[in-house]
């Protein structure tokens, strides 16, 4: 963490509550009733919100004046500090997806969580570092600083400033832990509460290590968080091997960084039931599932807070796996075809993504002989397909291109030949239309087959069952017999 100093706006060894007020504007009166007349009860409602991985977060929410002094400061101390890159959490332009790319396809990952994190950073600890350097703060406005920080001798969730101080706070933290892990040459990185460090090569044992199932942190590093005043949550701890699934704040980092599985299946659920009863899907989710009682969710009538949810979700979905992610168009498109007031950016995504009847998946060397008179003889009969010589234009990408058109597509015509079955390029996009069959997707497959069949079909033994035809050179024959398993 180093100071800005930016100009006319610098916090660096401040010597007067004036100059406070002046850097926030605010009057001293106001702020000053603000700090030490107003009552607790006046200053923050407090309530519970589930946690995700069960028990209750208490968030003590500021109200009124308190609030906007708080979120005064909170940038006045934003444009004062830049932190390391070790620090992932509240920092402009990273966060989760950032904090987990930096451990991707490690040897080992450890997890470290830190026990009530925010708790544990009292009134005394927020005015002595504001006091100290590199801030040398003049101590009576260090005071009133930790006053509108803090509630009840803690910094609470909800206040806009306890992000960046508890940032602030545990930077002697992360130095610490840099320091000791350097010459291991180990990755770290904190998210709030949540620390990870990673390595390449084997996991120094003096760092941590398994023992009877447990992780067991090293007694030096277990050392550094007790002199930094802060306790760690040993029940959260855990080293992650390469064998395991490696997870960092979330995300799955083995090979790239990845969405867990079941946070997907959760989200498809959510839809599946919004779809079906959006009033009593919502209820369900919010009370039965999460927990909470009705007068904290306010539910609607229309089931459109689980909606907002839902699309909060795939959100998320399209930050980790991009936005041509095949799960994340399928499942908005899913909620684009039920929502009846939907957000503005479904629209151009429906634009985009209009279906085509057939996707015709070919070798190169069958183009000529294969592809373009059946691409023909649909046409003629109106059956959009999509073939990759029409479709894909100079500068276009060509893995992008095709992944919309596979997830477009309402039905996959492979083209199989003794030169399909060894290429790698085909066999990828028949893959992908497998692995949506088995998943429980709805696209179908038509194997068409020229040459040796039974050589062909053992190559592909996931095929070996389904209804194929056979190529003659008769394209207006096969077209008139997708159409009718288009109609069906």
């Amino acid at each position: 963490m180093k100071l800005l100093n930016p100009p006319n706006r610098s916090i660096q060894k401040l010597a007067s509550l004036d100059g406070l007020c002046d850097l926030l504007d605010v009057k001293k009166g106001h702020l000053l009733f603000i700090c030490y007349k107003r009552t607790d009860e006046l200053k923050y409602k407090s309530f519970e919100i589930p946690k995700k991985r069960g028990g209750l977060r208490k968030i003590d929410s500021p109200q009124k004046g308190l609030r906007v002094v708080q979120k005064k400061l909170a940038e006045l101390l934003e444009e004062n500090l830049d932190f390391k890159t070790c620090v992932q959490g509240f920092i402009k332009k990273r966060g989760i997806l950032q904090n987990a790319t930096l451990h991707k396809k490690s040897t080992g990952v450890l997890n470290v969580d830190i026990k009530d994190f925010f708790g544990s950073i009292n009134f005394g600890r927020v005015r002595a570092v504001f006091i100290a350097k590199p801030f040398e703060i003049h101590p009576d406005v260090a005071t009133v600083i930790a006053q509108i920080c803090c509630f009840n001798n803690y910094l609470p969730q909800g206040a806009a400033t306890s992000p960046i101080v508890s940032n602030i706070v545990a930077s002697t933290l992360d130095n610490r832990i840099i320091n000791h892990v350097r010459s291991h040459h180990i990755t770290y990185s904190r998210y709030a509460d949540d620390i990870t460090l990673s390595s390449k090569k084997l996991f120094p044992r003096e760092i941590a290590h398994i023992s009877d199932g447990r992780t067991i942190i090293g007694e030096d590093l277990a050392n550094i968080f007790s002199r930094a005043r802060f306790e760690i949550n040993e029940n959260k701890s855990r080293l992650q091997s390469k064998y395991d699934r490696q997870e960092v704040t979330g995300l799955i980092t083995n090979k790239k960084v990845n969405i867990p599985a079941e946070y997907k299946y959760k989200v498809r659920t959510a839809i599946h039931h919004w779809i079906q009863d959006p009033k009593e899907a919502e209820r369900k989710y919010f009370i039965d599932i999460l927990g909470l009682k009705p007068e904290e969710v306010e539910l609607t009538d229309d089931g459109s807070k689980l909606k907002h949810n839902i699309y909060g979700r795939l959100s998320f979905i399209a930050m980790v796996k991009g936005k041509d992610d095949p799960t994340y168009i399928k499942l908005i498109l899913k909620m684009a075809d039920h929502d009846k007031t939907p957000p503005k950016f479904l629209k151009s995504i429906k634009e985009e993504y209009k279906m085509y009847d057939v996707f015709l998946c070919h070798a190169s060397e069958d183009k000529e002989t294969i592809v373009e008179p059946l691409y023909q003889a649909l046409e003629k009969i109106d059956v959009h397909a999509f073939y990759d010589s029409k479709e894909i234009g100079w500068g276009d990408s060509l893995i992008e291109t095709i992944n919309k058109a596979l997830i477009k597509s309402k039905y996959v015509v492979a083209i199989m030949t003794e030169n399909s079955v060894v290429k790698a390029w085909p066999q990828k996009e028949i893959n992908a239309v497998l692995n949506g069959d088995i998943s429980g997707g709805t696209k179908r497959l038509l194997p068409l087959i020229h040459g040796d069949k039974e050589k062909i079909l053992s190559n592909n033994y996931l095929m070996s069952d389904k209804l194929y035809v056979l190529w003659e050179d008769n394209p207006e024959e096969i077209a008139q017999k997708i159409k009718k398993l288009l109609a069906s």
